[in-house]
Order: C-alpha cells, then sequence, then structure tokens
C-alpha cells in the first residue's frame, strides 16, 4: 500500500461525547485521525460509525493496553472483536500488536492493518531484526509501524538511519523526550506518517512520552510541509532544553520560505552524534556548551575564525564532512565596541577599544571565542577562571595576561565578558564570583541570555555598571549563523523582535508562575 506524509493526531478521550469535540476541534490540524478507544471500549459497531462518519480525514482506530502506552482492560478477544468492529464501521486503519496479528486476520471491507511494535525500554542495535520479525506476521496491503524509546539523542538517529534504508513505507520514530525530534524528521525520511498530541488548547493528552502537540509540530514545520528534500539544521549541545535557537532559526528561515526545520539535539557524544548524522538533509549545526572545542577539532576543515579562537559555533556541511566556523567571535566583537559607545553615552569616559582591559571569565568555547574578539579589536586581554590551569593556558594561548582565580577582586579592567553557565536556567539564581568583587563605573557583558537579568548583571546594576544583556551576543552571532547555514541576508528585525517576544512571554510565564 502506497501511502502519502501524513500528521495522525492521536485521540484519547473518556467518552464517545469527548470524542466527537475532539474530532471536530482536530479536523482543521490533522492529515489522519487516531482514535484510541482504550478508555472507551467497544460502543458497537452503529455508535462507532457515526463516530467515524463525523471526520471528513482518514481515520485510525485502535486500543492499546501497556505494551503501547495504552490503558485497555479488556481481554484479547475484546480487543480484536473491537477492531473487527471498527473496520466494518468504516474505519480506514485500525491498529494491531505485532504479536496480534495472525490472531486479528484479515480486516472487512477495505480497511487495511497497521502492525505496530512498541519497544518500551529502550533502541535495541539490531532494527532489522525487529523489523524482520514483523514482516513475518504481515498479511498483503499491510503497513508496519515501529516505535522504539530513545533514551538518548543517538538512539533516535539509528531509528532514522534505519527508516531511511528501509526503502519508505515503514512508520517509524522514537518515544521518549530524547527522540521528540524523531517525530518531527521521521516524515522527511521516508515515514508516511507521524503521530502528534491534540492542541495545546483543547486539554487532549500525549498519548505517548516525547509526543509533541500538533500545533507545535506544524509550527516547526517548512511552509510547504515537510518533504524528502527538506534541509535540516539545528542545536547541539548539553543540555539545551532552554535554548532559543530554534525559535530564532526557524522564524529567520520561514521568512524566507526556505524548505527547512531547525531543532534541538542534545546527544551524549558530539563525535557519535556526527557519525550518525550522515544522512544528505543534515546540512549544518550550530554548537553550544560543552561541545564548542571538540566541534573544531571532529571538523573535516576549519574557517579562519575557528581556528584562531580554537573552537566552533557552526558546523556546516562540506561534503562528508564538516566545515567549522565561529560566529561568536565576530558577534562578541561588535557587542564589545558598541558596549564601549553605550558607556560613553552614560557620561563616563571614552574609551578606544585598542586602549580597552577586558577580563574574561570562563575558560570554555564561549571564553575561547571571546578572548579572540578581544585581540582582533587590539585590547588587552585577561583571563581568569576557577581553574586556574585552563585560565593560565588559554592566557598563553592569546597573549593575554593571567589572572589567579583568588587575586580577582584586585583585577583592574574596563570590561568584563562572562562566560560561565553560572545565572543561567541551567545554573539559575548562581554567581560566577562573590557579587563585592565587582568594581563600580565598568561595562559587564553577559553571554547568558536567559534569564535577562542574571544574578551577575543584578549586582552589576547595583555598582553603577553599565549592563549589556546576553540577548545582544547571541542575536548577533545567530544572525551571523544564519547567513553561514543559508547565503542569505537574515531578516534582522524580525529575528531581534522574535527575540523580544521569547523575552516577554519568558517574564509573563515567570511572573504568573510565582
Amino acid at each position: 500500500m502506497v501511502l502519502s506524509m501524513a500528521i495522525v493526531v492521536s485521540l484519547l478521550e473518556e467518552n464517545l461525547e469527548s470524542l466527537n469535540a475532539a474530532i471536530a476541534r482536530h479536523l482543521p490540524l490533522a492529515d489522519v485521525l487516531e482514535l484510541r478507544l482504550d478508555r472507551i471500549g467497544n460502543p458497537g459497531e452503529e455508535a462507532l460509525r457515526r463516530v467515524i462518519k463525523s471526520s471528513t480525514k482518514p481515520v485510525i482506530v485502535t486500543v492499546h493496553g501497556a505494551e503501547a502506552f495504552g490503558d485497555f482492560q479488556g481481554t484479547i478477544d475484546d480487543r480484536l472483536e473491537l477492531l473487527h468492529v471498527a473496520a466494518r464501521a468504516g474505519a480506514n486503519f485500525v491498529d494491531i500488536d505485532w504479536r496480534l496479528s495472525l490472531d486479528l486476520g484479515e480486516m472487512e471491507g477495505k480497511c487495511h492493518r497497521i502492525v505496530s511494535r512498541h519497544e518500551l525500554e529502550g533502541t535495541p542495535e539490531d532494527l532489522e531484526a525487529l523489523h524482520e520479525e514483523q514482516k513475518a506476521v504481515l498479511y498483503e496491503g499491510d503497513v508496519v509501524k515501529l516505535v522504539t524509546h530513545a533514551r538518548t539523542c543517538e538512539d533516535g538517529l539509528r531509528v532514522l538511519r534505519h527508516l531511511r534504508s528501509s526503502g519508505g513505507g515503514l512508520i517509524s520514530f522514537c518515544s521518549g523526550a530524547a527522540g521528540a525530534f524523531t517525530r518531527v524528521l521521521a516524515p522527511i525520511c521516508g515515514s508516511p506518517f507521524t503521530y502528534a498530541a491534540p492542541h495545546r488548547d483543547s486539554g487532549g493528552v500525549p498519548t505517548a512520552p516525547g509526543q509533541l502537540q500538533v500545533d507545535e509540530l506544524l509550527g516547526l514545520a517548512p511552509p510547504g510541509g515537510f518533504g524528502p528534500e527538506t534541509a535540516v539544521f539545528g542545536i547541539v549541545g548539553r543540555p539545551v532544553e532552554h535554548s532559543w535557537s530554534p525559535l530564532l532559526q526557524g522564524m529567520a528561515m520561514k521568512a524566507k520560505h526556505l524548505d527547512a526545520v531547525y531543532l534541538a539535539f542534545e546527544p551524549e557524544s558530539l563525535e557519535a552524534f556526527l557519525r550518525l548524522a550522515d544522512d544528505e538533509n543534515f546540512r549544518g549545526f550550530s554548537v553550544t556548551a560543552p561541545f564548542k572545542e571538540e566541534a573544531l577539532r571532529l571538523s573535516s576543515s576549519g574557517e579562519t575564525s575557528a581556528e584562531k579562537a580554537g573552537a566552533a559555533n557552526t558546523l556546516i556541511r562540506d561534503g562528508e564532512g564538516w566545515l567549522a566556523s565561529n560566529t561568536d567571535v565576530s558577534a562578541l566583537r561588535d557587542t564589545i565596541q558598541g558596549a564601549l559607545l553605550a558607556h560613553a553615552q552614560r557620561g563616563f569616559d571614552e574609551i578606544p577599544p585598542a586602549q580597552a582591559r577586558v577580563l574574561v571569565v570562563g575558560a570554555g568555547g564561549a571564553a575561547r571565542a571571546a578572548a579572540q574578539a578581544t585581540r582582533e579589536i587590539g585590547s588587552l586581554l585577561l583571563v581568569t577562571a576557577r581553574r586556574d590551569d585552563r585560565a593560565a593556558e588559554l592566557a598563553e594561548t592569546f597573549l593575554g595576561t593571567h589572572v589567579p582565580w583568588g587575586q580577582l577582586g584586585e583585577a583592574a579592567y574596563d570590561i568584563l565578558v562572562h562566560c560561565t553557565p553560572a545565572g543561567s536556567l541551567a545554573q539559575p539564581d548562581a554567581l560566577p564570583f562573590e557579587a563585592q568583587m565587582l568594581p563600580r563605573d565598568r561595562v559587564v557583558i553577559e553571554a547568558n541570555y536567559r534569564p535577562m537579568l542574571t544574578p551577575l548583571l543584578a549586582a552589576a546594576r547595583e555598582r553603577n555598571n553599565t549592563l549589556v544583556p546576553g540577548g545582544e551576543w547571541f542575536v548577533r552571532q545567530a544572525l551571523e549563523q544564519f547567513r553561514r547555514f543559508t547565503r542569505l541576508e537574515p531578516d534582522e528585525k524580525l529575528m531581534r523582535a522574535t527575540f523580544e517576544h521569547a523575552f516577554h512571554r519568558d517574564r509573563e510565564e515567570a511572573r504568573a508562575g510565582s
């Protein structure tokens, strides 16, 4: 059976009345509706026919037990009978667990079977073996559905690899938060169906862990929908759940009507991730902590920006390898110069960039970019970090001066560039050092952009410092990444407005939760 790509919205309701209402709400959003009768049971053929007829979209009927994140309490015979009733009532598909396939037998009328397998404990190494076991219990015209549980991002990539190699017709993706991205990429890799939860405002609930809501899934889709040529970009880091890169880059790509999607990936290993992301649809990645230095090492070639910084925040497919670049450098270089102007506009003495003393706090990938940016504008570089050995190494590499952590309060500088996770959502309420160690009347540039006012910036404000929130550095580097990814000029006003909107929404949600 040949299937076109479709978004299936899975509806799990307590009774027929609420199921009918859910169908009506989701008809404009779904290509196919899955009616999960786990809690309703068998309503009888006539009642089910009326429900199915109320849908102008194709309908899948199923009942799942614990083997597939369901809670059907009936017997196996009850389940088999219900699916035959659904077929007679006009269902386009019924979904049956592969172990019950032969017990179910062939279906009445024009109804097709989806023979499904859910591996709830993880993603086995030999996916082909699982697939072959399913093929052994198929009838002509059946569709195979294989869902494994992703414990890691790498699990999800292995499933997409198997899906691509299957040659089409297989429905496959992962359950679990770590594999949520596979529900977006499955149609691109050949899956005819991908499954979504009800709209966030509908009151419906996800029917499996990691299931995206249909409005979220549609929001990620390119203007023409998912297709085999859709380019895949994303941010790679650990953690990345709080990143706004998908929001900004996704909006910018939609504005240019690109057939592209931008997602968040959180692998255990960058090396394993890049090895598994070998599908030609993967075109480029933003790279964040802790992978920036490793990204340069794993690249096949590097632009000057990355080579000089010793770290990369951008990888672009280059044949079978990856070209590394670092947009953090130019973004921070421009941010520092703008910050000095803003500082002078507040009435302080104007400091030429070449005469500024810049203290970089941290020794990771962002700090390396900050050090390179400082050198490029000719400023005097100072480096400090909790690990003095790493700070000393970074200072030596970039011809700067190491400030021992224990002497931070005695350091003389004009600009502080903070490059550690302290105060971010990953380390909320944390200061990188004691507040009293901050001087007065200086410039403080933050790398973290969530929250906008980090504990460091709050302390710096109390000491009359000129504040540069992390959003400025973030947006500037995102603009340059967009140019690298697409070779197009981004809509800067749109990307800044998208950031501001996300910030205001974040603030309102925080107020509502307090």
